[in-house]
């Protein structure tokens, strides 16, 4: 039969085992992530809110719209809408990548809607919002305007981009 000096030993250390485990414990934090869809131009990843894009569509073929401004490629035929399609290269003053495979991402932003062509979407992911920084001071004057944040993924610089004011500029142009 156990006596009383171990029970009462034995319920100290349970005790001490049980605070130690409450201080240990990590809290779970729920922070806000913000999903974005990654993709690739002119070699550097940028990224659009995934609210932002309605559909990732192969590029298919766009008729030319004459008197357009250069940024505004033509149109498509998405199931039966006509949508417009933007050049973004241009837009952020980006190198052309003639003669590659692209893609168009069919995007709005308010009452805008459009295609925005792309060399080629990476990813879809969930970034928290702490790790979206503000925009550094040596980007380019022709990009830092569109520019909502940057963030790095797997080691890489993601310029996470306002397509509202990218809408704004093409509809000043």
């Amino acid at each position: 039969m156990a006596s009383e000096q171990d029970i009462s030993k034995s319920d100290r250390i349970l005790s001490e085992i049980k605070l130690l485990r409450e201080r240990q414990k990590i809290t779970d934090v729920d922070e806000p992530q913000l999903q974005v869809v990654m993709f690739s131009l002119a070699g550097d990843m940028y990224a659009f809110p995934g609210r932002n894009v309605l559909e990732i569509l192969p590029r298919e073929e766009v008729s030319p719209i004459p008197g357009t401004p250069s940024c505004i490629i033509g149109l498509i035929i998405v199931r039966g809408d006509i949508e417009s399609v933007v050049d973004l290269g241009k837009i952020l003053d980006l190198p052309a990548t003639e003669g590659r495979e692209s893609f168009v991402l069919l995007a709005a932003s308010g009452t805008v809607r459009s295609g925005v062509q792309i060399d080629q979407v990476e990813d879809v992911v969930e970034v928290p919002q702490s790790a979206i920084l503000a925009a550094p001071a040596t980007l380019d004057s022709g990009i830092r305007e569109f520019v909502a944040g940057q963030f790095e993924h797997d080691g890489k610089s993601v310029t996470l981009l306002d397509l509202e004011k990218i809408f704004a500029q093409v509809a000043a142009a």
